[in-house]
């Protein structure tokens, strides 16, 4: 079931180690679960049986899987799935047919959050948002299916932050207002930003000012409103680091932009990035939580409504 986005070959060739063939079967096997599934692999002596291998064969093959990040080892109590990349590898392999190739790293999807086949009606769908319209600044995440709405931002005059890739060169701030719409598309770019925009370090981050809303792409989205990013946390590490600084607060909306491919409705149990107001997708708007009545604070309690 595991290609190559997903770190996995599509066969093991015939005089791979024994090792290798159990480690990709036993791969194929935890994808193939249902993602609600939080229950320990089978036993060791299972394993084995199930396989025909010993011991010590299952063994270096689990051991590489925990290193990959697939499985997680607990003392007494079993070899269980590391929920969170389970659903990458599950969401990156359904992807692979709607996602648009990026220009540097191809459909190499642990590396970018891609651009999809019908991006467009997502982002008309959170352009039409009310909290869309209302916002003067907008923290923009770098990923290439928000492109659109970095576009948009500034031709609409508002003023955006966005996150330099893997937050190497900081933050570059925006003003819509000052860029000509000759450069506008340029400007939305990730190569172009930085020749119309201010570079920014976390120090001067004060000086942005308010942020009224957030707009992220994601590797996954539960149709609860969690984001599950591609294991680097950037958002997490960006939202704490402006929530600290007052230029968030807990009720700033938050919208993912993905393909409907990547909004995962099982109960997953995996810790998110954090909660999401509106997820827009090429198929539909899922308005998860409104600030007019609830709060981020109390995921519990937030509203869902599909339009």
């Amino acid at each position: 079931m595991a290609l190559a986005s997903t770190g996995e070959s599509e066969a093991v060739a015939d005089d791979a180690p024994l090792y290798e063939k159990v480690r990709h079967r036993l791969t194929t096997l935890v994808l193939e679960r249902s993602l609600s599934d939080a229950s320990p692999l089978p036993t060791e002596p299972r394993l084995m049986e199930m396989f025909g291998v010993s011991r010590g064969t299952l063994r270096r093959a689990i051991d590489e899987m925990v290193r990959d990040g697939l499985l997680s080892a607990e003392q007494g109590r079993g070899t269980f799935v590391n929920q969170e990349e389970r659903v990458r590898r599950v969401v990156w392999e359904r992807l692979r047919d709607a996602a648009r190739p990026d220009s540097r790293f191809d459909l190499d999807l642990h590396d970018f959050v891609p651009d999809f086949n019908g991006g467009e009606e997502a982002t008309k769908r959170v352009v039409a948002l009310t909290e869309w319209k209302s916002a003067g600044t907008i923290f923009c995440a770098p990923d290439n299916s928000v492109e659109r709405l970095r576009l948009a931002a500034i031709r609409a005059g508002k003023k955006i932050l966005v996150p330099t890739y893997g937050l190497r060169r900081g933050f570059v701030h925006l003003d819509g207002n000052k860029i000509d719409e000759a450069d506008a598309k340029h400007a939305a770019t990730l190569d172009g930003m930085e020749k119309y925009g201010r570079r920014l370090g976390p120090g001067d981050l004060r000086n942005v000012g308010a942020i009224d809303l957030l707009v992220t792409g994601a590797t996954a989205v539960t149709s609860d409103g969690r984001h599950i990013g591609g294991g680097q946390r950037y958002l997490a590490l960006e939202w704490m680091m402006m929530l600290q600084l007052g230029i968030v607060h807990s009720n700033v909306p938050v919208v993912a932009v993905v393909h409907e491919c990547q909004v995962v409705d099982e109960m997953v149990e995996a810790q998110a990035d954090c909660l999401l107001s509106h997820i827009a997708t090429n198929a539909r708007m899922i308005d998860v939580w409104s600030p007019a009545t609830d709060s981020h604070s109390n995921p519990a309690k937030k509203l869902r409504r599909v339009r």
